[in-house]
């Protein structure tokens, strides 16, 4: 077979039906992962494995010649929206020719199904190149995002004090105003909205997310490292604290009328201070890199990026209904 050609391949089976099959392919993912720098890539094989044992993996196999699968691919569902996918190649299979088929195979075979409404970037043996090929060539739209931590030895930093907005922490009993600002700050940019969308009303998400964040979606909340500003009854700008496989600054938002007035970084150190108080002495949080704003905030303030820990997304934003807005 020459380096170029896409295998014949026959079916695709559920991934739970070969689990010993997925479970290679998985394991050849990390090692992949694991050369190319990725830091999340043990996280991503034992989830996917904890995930296959207890029945609750989604994904598909694509079976090749020889018996044995060549690629495999694998999803979260997205509410009523879509699936949230990621691709695997096989070792001997990692090409573009054969990325591309696959995408045309599982498109054609679930066009009656949930559409795809995202894919991860992170196909090891595949290059940057023809990913931007095969993902853009189809129409997806490509985000970056990446891991920052606040380092150990890093000194707190202090906000500038605003007496009449002075902050306050928060309460279960302020979900209705979490997602109130949720609503408001996503409402401006669409395309950040997408990155976690599981319903076409804005508002019915929001409620989702807010509530998500309080009741164990996005791990363990910590309502000592949530704090939030509030004007005239509304919360204008918040921060919260989860404990996700580590301290995880889950959300940092401010509403677009009250920005530049310095409240997240008055907001951050309360929130930095309250997860080290739980005992996560390295906080972290993910940013979009197209917010070239939270990213400037976030290096002032101390945080440093985590080799190996950015990645793309390419959506579907025609599906999702979302038009991109300037970065």
């Amino acid at each position: 077979m020459s380096s170029n050609a896409v295998p014949p391949v026959s079916r695709l089976v559920d991934a739970l039906e070969s689990p010993a099959e997925t479970l290679r392919l998985i394991a050849q993912c990390r090692d992949a992962l694991h050369r190319e720098g990725k830091s999340w890539a043990d996280f991503f094989a034992d989830y996917s494995r904890r995930k296959i044992e207890d029945g609750s993996y989604r994904g598909l196999l694509w079976w090749g010649p020889g018996d044995e699968a060549v690629a495999l691919v694998s999803w979260e569902v997205a509410g009523d929206l879509g699936k949230r996918a990621g691709v695997f190649l096989a070792e001997g299979y990692q090409r573009r020719s054969v990325l591309e088929a696959f995408l045309i195979r599982l498109q054609s075979s679930m066009s009656e199904g949930a559409p795809f409404i995202s894919w991860s970037d992170d196909v090891p043996g595949v290059s940057l190149e023809d990913r931007d090929s095969v993902f853009g060539g189809r129409g997806f739209y490509p985000v970056t995002r990446a891991d920052m931590r606040f380092p150990k030895e890093a000194v707190l930093p202090t906000g500038a004090p605003e007496p009449s907005h002075s902050p306050r922490a928060l309460t279960a009993a302020d979900e209705p105003l979490i997602a109130d600002l949720l609503y408001r700050v996503y409402e401006e940019d669409p395309v950040e909205r997408a990155l976690f969308a599981t319903t076409a009303n804005q508002r019915e998400d929001a409620r989702r997310a807010a509530h998500g964040l309080l009741h164990g979606e996005v791990g363990r909340w910590i309502p000592e490292a949530s704090f939030g500003i509030v004007d005239d009854g509304r919360l204008v700008g918040h921060t919260l604290g989860n404990d996700l496989w580590g301290g995880l600054i889950s959300e940092v938002g401010v509403d677009p009328a009250f920005r530049r007035r310095g409240f997240a970084r008055r907001l951050l150190p309360l929130t930095i201070a309250g997860l080290r108080a739980a005992g996560f002495e390295v906080p972290r949080l993910v940013v979009t890199m197209r917010n070239t704003r939270a990213v400037q905030l976030y290096e002032s303030v101390g945080f440093e990026f985590v080799p190996g820990g950015a990645g793309r997304l390419w959506l579907n934003l025609p599906v999702l209904g979302v038009t991109p807005s300037p970065a």
